[in-house]
């Protein structure tokens, strides 16, 4: 449906999009109809003729999804027409296509080519941009007029026979993780629920190393920028950063002058980078963090551009050396708009490189505030390559039960006995330090399929262990065919730590930082529900047992409590956004897979 009340991106039009489907409530055993808004699309309003013809560069692998208008002709001699959308390959199946009647939606490539920024990057590396939409209201209001629209009247119903009832919860299906699930422990073993407000108590651990020397890796027009940011690490940011050594408990100096590198090519700055790398001599004994001010993004609108950011980080590794990428241009505005508003905001920025900084040396700036029990926890996420469309899995991120971070392992999709050997080589060493976990928890980012288990059951076989493994499929987008809404709250968002059983293991997991005792903050952001299924293969009658349920679901709520990129609560756990990150970088290094060297048993990719 058209959308003209909401402002499009220059040359574009911005349309609606809902779903309805026919769903059986395993709940309720009963079938229902279920109603989402599936978020707007943006379609160009230039032809697909006219936008290749107006811009050489671009080439019809550009586009995906299209708008095709048609037109006929009507009994009366008039034309009528009639819109479609279809895939832009798809055309090549129809008859006489009037390519100036083709107008392609904007996808990922279509959209980097125009330089759009995605509604889904939630970050751009360390650079604080705060933003505090709620999508809790608009999606409410959205579904709420189709539904008054369409469906709630008698020529629906004579159709589909629904309930005049709505939209509706049961009491019975609410449940709520326990109330110290969202506590961490920080520095001087103190608790907190905020990590922004934990981490003034400095880190839970230090790093291992004791002589850390920082250098810069920056365009020859900003060398006064790494001045001003040594001075923030060095003696603080206004109020809210107090320095580097506050978050690391470890002196960090800086390295001997002439060190750092000064790069003039903003296009493509990696030969002087590795040229530059190649003449310094490192110290055995000295371990480097490189802070590199990077002109282009992960996100850059060239794919070329696009791997540098990638090459410079790899050439950096290979060294032994871990880096701490931040966007020029972003840096920049958030210090002018801090000068210009007189705002703090880029003392988050700064909070949120220390905390990955003394995460990427080997400390931990918190963790779970839970009894240590004998738990190994393994994470396996995937990324989609968009460049080449070949999915890649980050595997198997290994944690114990506080989200102490030990190992992980990397490999493609379809490589399924790597993925067991991954889970295997996770269990033998958490056995050589712990002996054998009481039970095994795999966090999945989708259902596991039978093929998938079998091999799991071999290595159980083969170790001969007679624990229960569970299996949560964590989906890493946030659940928009089945939201919940708290209408006693003005902003409709439910208290964190909410859940509603949807039937048949599966679950909505509010995971936010609206908490009964606490005033809440729209800065934190309004994050949609997480949705997880809950299995055990092994052993089918625990799946049932409500506080074995309960107690994972409460893990699942605690482990997206110690990314330590951010300081920012995240709504997903680490356990599925770690191997995510991995498997988003990885295939951008020499060969696709990570050096050898660069180790597998530390957080370099934060």
């Amino acid at each position: 449906m058209k959308n003209s009340k909401e402002k499009a991106p220059e040359g574009c039009t911005l349309y609606d999009r809902f779903s309805i489907k026919v769903n059986f409530n395993h709940f309720s055993q009963t079938p229902e109809l279920v109603l989402s808004y599936d978020r707007p699309s943006k379609v160009l309003n230039n032809s697909a003729k006219n936008f290749l013809s107006q811009n050489p560069e671009a080439t019809a692998e550009l586009f995906n999804r299209v708008v095709y208008v048609e037109y006929f002709p009507k009994d009366d001699g008039t034309q009528a027409s009639r819109k479609s959308v279809t895939k832009y390959q798809k055309l090549n199946e129809l008859e006489n296509v009037n390519y100036k009647k083709v107008f392609p939606v904007i996808g990922n490539n279509l959209r980097a080519f125009l330089g759009l920024s995605d509604d889904e990057d939630d970050e751009q590396e360390t650079t604080v941009i705060f933003e505090n939409k709620n999508r809790y209201t608009k999606y409410y209001y959205k579904i709420s007029g189709f539904y008054d629209r369409f469906i709630n009247n008698d020529d629906f119903r004579s159709i589909v026979p629904i309930s005049e009832k709505g939209f509706t919860l049961l009491h019975s299906q609410v449940g709520h993780t326990k109330p110290q699930s969202n506590q961490l422990i920080f520095g001087k073993n103190q608790p907190n629920v905020i990590p922004q407000l934990g981490v003034n108590n400095g880190p839970y651990r230090q790093p291992k190393y004791n002589n850390i020397q920082m250098f810069f890796i920056v365009p020859q027009q900003h060398t006064e920028l790494t001045n001003n940011l040594w001075l923030y690490f060095k003696n603080g940011y206004k109020i809210l950063f107090k320095g580097l050594f506050h978050y690391t408990n470890v002196p960090v100096s800086t390295a001997p002058k002439g060190f750092s590198i000064v790069f003039t090519d903003l296009q493509n700055p990696l030969p002087e980078i590795e040229q530059a790398l190649q003449n310094r001599q490192l110290n055995p004994d000295v371990k480097y963090i490189a802070v590199y001010l990077t002109p282009i993004g992960k996100y850059a609108k060239d794919k070329e551009q696009r791997k540098i950011y990638y090459k410079v980080k790899e050439s950096l590794l290979v060294r032994g050396i871990p880096s701490q990428c931040i966007e020029t241009d972003k840096m920049l505005q958030v210090l002018k708009n801090d000068e210009r508003y007189k705002n703090n905001y880029f003392a988050y920025t700064l909070q949120n490189m220390a905390i990955a900084i003394n995460a990427k040396l080997g400390g931990i700036p918190w963790r779970i505030n839970t009894p240590v029990a004998k738990e190994l926890i393994v994470g396996i996420g995937a990324f989609k390559n968009s460049d080449t469309n070949i999915k890649y899995i980050g595997s198997a991120f290994s944690f114990d039960n506080t989200g102490a971070f030990n190992s992980f392992e990397y490999f493609h999709h379809d490589q399924i006995a790597e993925l067991a050997g991954s889970i295997e080589n996770a269990i033998i060493n958490f056995t050589k330090i712990n002996n054998k976990p009481d039970r095994l928890i795999i966090h999945f980012y989708k259902e596991m399929n039978e093929k998938e288990v079998e091999y799991i059951d071999t290595v159980f076989d083969r170790l001969e262990l007679d624990i229960p493994f569970f299996v949560i499929t964590i989906n890493k987008t946030e659940s928009e065919d089945f939201v919940v809404f708290d209408d006693k709250n003005k902003d409709l968002m439910p208290y964190s730590g909410r859940y509603v059983n949807l039937g048949n293991q599966t679950f909505l997991l509010c995971n936010n930082t609206r908490y009964e005792d606490r005033t809440f903050k729209k800065i934190d952001g309004f994050p949609f529900p997480v949705k997880l299924k809950i299995i055990c293969p092994n052993e089918p009658a625990l799946q049932t047992d409500t506080n074995i349920i309960e107690g994972l679901i409460d893990q699942v709520y605690q482990f997206s409590r110690i990314y330590w990129k951010s300081v920012k609560q995240q709504n997903l756990p680490v356990t599925i956004k770690y191997p995510e990150m991995v498997a988003q970088i990885a295939p951008h290094f020499s060969g696709g897979d990570i050096p050898a060297n660069i180790g597998k048993d530390n957080l370099w990719f934060l």
